[in-house]
């Protein structure tokens, strides 16, 4: 009955939110997930939302307390806004704006929507009663890695490949809308995967999720370090203050400018890349950015992480991902110098862009620091800067040459023009190739990479090597001369018959 104390129950345990305090009690003592909420009056229906996660009302929280046989702040404890009391986007005023609880739920860095996991941290506690633990800290999107067992965390399932702890993908590969608790009407152990193949009547994949697996690369020094600071962030208490772009600032307007940071690496992507060329992993960032370029039915097919990403402000779904780019963003914000990496950055954020106004709204909540570099960018895009330094290639060629006759190598029959330029050989036929795919049929250069079948972290590698060799002088003005002479040679050729064996329509390209 609703509102009953149940005959037995469960303490939380530590770092423990309450969804996964509700799949071990409903595990312990026989019901559904979905049968328990409705007991504690956190739904009515067949759903189960997931704002309970930022924070419960009073009335929501005096019946869990009552049928879970808890003390009330043990039911507040369970919650994302005590284990993250300094975190910005969990407060009511968040950015000027009072916010709500849905509101906060549909923010991209509230909470993923879905929970990253360490398998080894799952086997650990799997023999307490109602099983294993899941972490309320794996929901947050800035943790990526597990610093117990030193390793990054996971986030799909080993067998069926969904999000773990997620809600999934309809057969057609529309994700189904987020829930508290996936499959809450399913009786599994804690541990096993929730996920729902095909119309979602089948039942759960029900792989178990602790069983270590291999744990590939280990997070580099960076990443730990990046963690360690967001984490701390996070955590912090009133009147802490931390360092940002050489300044001291408070934990939340660090916070802020992580968000701004990312807002910025995303949207002039590869930029950054070329400032700090020594950063590991860039070509992880580059995989992410060219995700959220992608046309948004295609994003957000199955097993694609631009729909977990959200926006160009928000970190990836994949922890790897994640890691690299919070990694990169920890690395600007701890250099004193950073101001002038940011400055030079955002001067290539167009003020047209949506991009630009969201981070107009960020900067009266982010650091001095911040601020400054702002102010800068705005200085050098109006000032003497001279032009970008990798051209925009527009559709000349549209009808002259058939873009499926274009190799991803160029020949030396097609090249040799580049052979006059005295510049990074491999990346200029690679970088060719995609110009003139974009002078024959237009878009973007990501999407003429994606034609090609060229891979995001190669497309990386050729933009950071053309885009500095090009900032010497002349060298931009030769290499369009290049160029056109190249697309006179192909529209007065035959393709080559042995450079492309298939239809790049044809071609599938991974993430």
């Amino acid at each position: 009955m609703t509102g009953t104390p149940l005959p037995r129950s469960l303490d939380p345990a530590q770092g423990e939110l309450l969804a996964g305090y509700l799949l071990r009690l409903a595990h312990r003592i026989g019901i559904s997930p979905l049968g328990l909420a409705h007991r504690c009056g956190l739904t009515a229906g067949t759903t189960f939302p997931t704002h309970h996660l930022v924070r419960l009302d009073s009335n929501q929280a005096r019946q869990t307390a009552t049928v879970c046989r808890l003390a009330l702040p043990e039911v507040h404890a369970l919650t994302l806004a005590t284990q993250a009391p300094s975190y910005p986007p969990l407060h009511p005023v968040y950015l000027g704006r009072h916010q709500s609880q849905i509101d906060m739920a549909n923010d991209g860095w509230v909470f993923t929507a879905f929970s990253r996991y360490c398998p080894a941290c799952l086997a650990d506690t799997a023999g307490l009663p109602g099983g294993s633990v899941w972490q309320g800290s794996w929901r947050l999107p800035h943790i990526f890695l597990c610093t117990r067992h030193h390793r990054l965390l996971d986030w799909r399932c080993p067998d069926c490949q969904a999000p773990a702890f997620s809600n999934g993908y309809r057969a057609d590969g529309r994700w189904r809308p987020t829930q508290l608790t996936p499959s809450p009407r399913s009786r599994l152990h804690p541990a096993q995967c929730r996920h729902r193949p095909g119309t979602g009547r089948d039942p759960a994949c029900a792989q178990r999720l602790d069983h270590p697996s291999a744990a590939g690369e280990g997070p580099t020094e960076a990443m730990v370090h990046a963690q360690q600071r967001l984490s701390a962030a996070a955590r912090s208490v009133a009147g802490q203050q931390v360092e940002s772009l050489g300044g001291p600032t408070s934990p939340q307007r660090f916070l802020n400018d992580v968000r701004a940071a990312t807002l910025a690496i995303c949207s002039t992507w590869p930029a950054t890349a070329e400032a700090l060329t020594g950063t590991e992993h860039l070509d992880a960032v580059a995989a992410h950015v060219e995700t959220l370029s992608r046309a948004p039915a295609e994003r957000a097919g199955a097993q694609g992480d631009g729909w977990l990403a959200r926006s160009v402000d928000h970190p990836p779904g994949d922890p790897l991902r994640a890691a690299a780019l919070m990694a990169l963003v920890v690395r600007i914000l701890d250099d004193p110098d950073g101001q002038t990496v940011l400055a030079s950055v955002l001067s290539r954020l167009p003020s047209s862009r949506a991009g630009y106004r969201r981070l107009k709204r960020l900067a009266p909540h982010c650091s001095s620091g911040m601020n400054t570099a702002i102010d800068e960018s705005t200085h050098l895009r109006h000032g003497t800067v001279g032009p970008p330094a990798l051209f925009p290639q527009p559709p000349s060629h549209q009808g002259l040459i058939d873009p499926k006759n274009i190799p991803q190598h160029l020949p030396d029959a097609w090249a040799w023009p580049l052979d006059e330029l005295n510049g990074p050989a491999t990346q200029l036929r690679r970088d060719a190739a995609i110009r003139l795919v974009q002078m024959t049929r237009g878009g973007s250069r990501a999407a003429a990479a994606r034609y090609l079948g060229i891979t995001p972290g190669a497309l990386q590698s050729a933009t950071v090597s053309i885009r500095a060799w090009q900032k010497m002088p002349a060298n931009a003005d030769a290499y369009q001369d290049a160029l056109q002479r190249i697309a006179e040679i192909a529209a007065a050729a035959e393709a080559p018959s042995s450079t492309r064996l298939t239809d790049p329509d044809d071609m599938t390209v991974g993430p």
